[in-house]
C-alpha cells in the first residue's frame, strides 16, 4: 500500500510543477489540465495522441517517484499499513524531491527533503514515532507523577533567613 497517491502528490504541488517535472524532455509539453484529469482517472480522449503518450510517461514518472519514495519510508521501519497524512506529505516531498533531479534542484525542495529525511531518522532511532497508537493499545496512565528537586540553596526555605514582605 503507498503512503502517498498521485492526487497527494497533485495536492501538496499543482499540476503545471508536477507536468514540468514528470514530462520527458523530449516531449511537448502537456496543457496542465490534461496530468489534472490524468491523475483524477478522467478521460484524455479530446487530447491528441502525442499528449497521451506524454501523460501516460509523465504518470509512470510520477508513479516510480513515489514508489522510490515508498522504498525510503519502509526503510526506516514504517509499516506499509500505516496510513497517515503526515506520510503522505513525507512521501509527497521525497516524491517531488526524486522528480526534481540533481539537474534542477532547488534549495528549498533539498531543505525539504532533508527535513522529511530527518523526521524518518528521528523515527529510527526512536526519538518520535510516526506510528498512531492503535485503538487496542492501552491508554495512557491517570497516575500523577511526583517530581523531586534538591533542597533549595542559599537559605531559601529556611526559616531562620526569611526576609518578611
Amino acid at each position: 500500500m503507498a503512503f502517498a497517491t498521485r492526487a497527494d502528490l497533485l495536492a501538496r504541488s499543482n499540476a503545471r510543477r508536477l507536468a514540468q517535472l514528470a514530462v520527458p524532455a523530449d516531449r511537448a509539453m502537456v496543457p496542465d489540465d490534461a496530468l489534472r484529469v490524468a491523475i483524477a482517472g478522467g478521460s484524455l480522449a479530446g487530447y491528441s495522441a502525442d499528449d497521451q503518450v506524454a501523460i501516460a510517461e509523465a504518470l509512470d514518472a510520477i508513479d516510480k517517484a513515489l514508489a522510490d519514495a515508498d522504498a525510503l519510508i519502509l526503510s526506516y521501519g514504517i509499516p506499509d499499513t500505516v496510513q497517515t497524512t503526515l506520510l503522505a506529505r513525507l512521501a509527497s516531498t521525497i516524491a517531488l524531491y526524486y522528480l526534481q533531479g540533481a539537474e534542477r534542484m532547488t534549495k528549498e525542495v533539498e531543505s525539504a527533503y532533508n527535513g522529511a529525511v530527518a523526521t524518518l531518522k528521528a523515527h529510527a532511532e526512536g526519538k518520535m514515532s510516526l506510528i498512531p497508537a492503535a485503538p487496542t493499545d492501552p491508554l495512557p496512565s491517570s497516575d500523577l507523577a511526583i517530581i523531586t528537586s534538591n533542597p533549595a540553596r542559599y537559605g531559601a526555605g529556611d526559616t531562620d533567613n526569611e526576609v518578611g514582605l
